[in-house]
């Protein structure tokens, strides 16, 4: 029971259809909301079950700030926000006291969740993935790049949270329907848009200059053809507002092992430091069922470029996939001069 006076959130776990991704929820719930703008405010934990939904009481040490509570409305495994009073006057509760959302995503959520493909990252861990990036940003982050782009889910996150996004795939066949999906939304949505095709370096690269409303900022999307170990050429002489102060990529899940692995992060962290921001963080997803999160630390440490988050909420963020990706874990991690 929450102390006398305590200010008590109760906090929705997303529902999920599966219970594969409900597991999934429950799992990345607290973890994110400890890294996010209200963590610092949270005294304690609790779950429990309210009419049957599955609920997390936030016990506060003190009152949360107007941007903590904007936070609340971009998570991705808690949905609906909720003042919790054991009672009220003489009535014996519990009562809920819905919280107004003061934040609303630049453009439509289904621009992430429209979409079905084959080997897609579910949209709620794509938009804790990219949370755990903005959040661990000491400054104020504008640019995403997912340079393992695969049919852009973590760059759709990314606008809708009010970044530009930058992707760069392999695939070609990924890169064109992905290409076509966005078209498509933004048409169909009566969003404004300009779509450039150009060669560059020998990339071929598609940008979408997107108005989310009438006197919104204009948003950036740029989709790349190319291998993630080249992204210095792939996206050179882009405008220095498009540097990445967010690198997020969830790692191929055919990798078995170590031995695998290391190879593709030899290549490919050197060139990501090279073409971010000074102070970018790095934030990548792999199946740990097979690579033990140590040996993942010992990997993206190499070099000397990148400096991982250690102790806390950030040892928290494994999780259960589905029978063949038994657990996932996340790396985040702060890019070094």
């Amino acid at each position: 029971m929450p102390e006398p006076g305590r200010v008590v959130l109760a906090a929705k776990i997303a529902p999920q259809r599966s219970t594969q991704y409900a597991a999934l929820a429950s799992a990345l719930a607290t973890p994110e909301l400890r890294l996010s703008p209200l963590g610092p405010a949270i005294a304690a934990v609790r779950p429990v079950a309210l009419a049957g939904q599955a609920y997390l009481l936030l016990e506060l040490a003190c009152p949360p700030e107007s941007a903590a509570l904007n936070a609340l409305w971009q998570m991705g495994a808690t949905s609906e926000f909720f003042w919790y009073h054991e009672r009220i006057g003489e009535a014996q509760g519990p009562f809920l006291q819905p919280i107004e959302a003061a934040w609303a995503p630049e453009l439509p959520p289904e621009l992430a969740e429209a979409r079905r493909y084959r080997g897609k990252t579910n949209e709620l861990f794509s938009r804790v993935l990219v949370n755990l990036a903005r959040w661990a940003h000491r400054g104020d982050p504008r640019v995403l790049l997912d340079p393992l782009m695969g049919g852009g889910t973590l760059l759709f996150i990314a606008l809708t949270l009010g970044l530009d996004a930058l992707g760069i795939e392999h695939n070609r066949q990924d890169v064109e329907s992905t290409d076509a999906f966005l078209r498509g939304f933004l048409t169909e949505a009566r969003i404004r848009v300009q779509r450039r095709e150009e060669r560059a370096q020998g990339a071929r690269r598609i940008t979408f200059s997107i108005r989310p409303a009438p006197g919104a900022p204009l948003r950036t999307a740029v989709l790349v053809h190319g291998d993630a170990t080249e992204a210095p050429r792939l996206l050179a002489n882009l405008s220095r507002t498009l540097r990445p102060d967010l690198i997020a990529g969830d790692l191929p899940y055919g990798i078995q092992h170590r031995g695998q692995l290391e190879p593709l992060l030899a290549a490919a962290l050197p060139a990501w430091h090279a073409v971010a921001h000074e102070d970018a963080v790095l934030a990548l997803a792999w199946d740990a069922t097979h690579v033990p999160r140590p040996a993942m630390l010992e990997m993206v440490e190499a070099g000397g470029r990148w400096s991982a988050l250690h102790g806390g909420a950030w040892e928290e963020l494994a999780h259960p996939v589905d029978r063949v990706i038994k657990r996932r874990d996340v790396i985040v991690a702060r890019r070094l001069p």
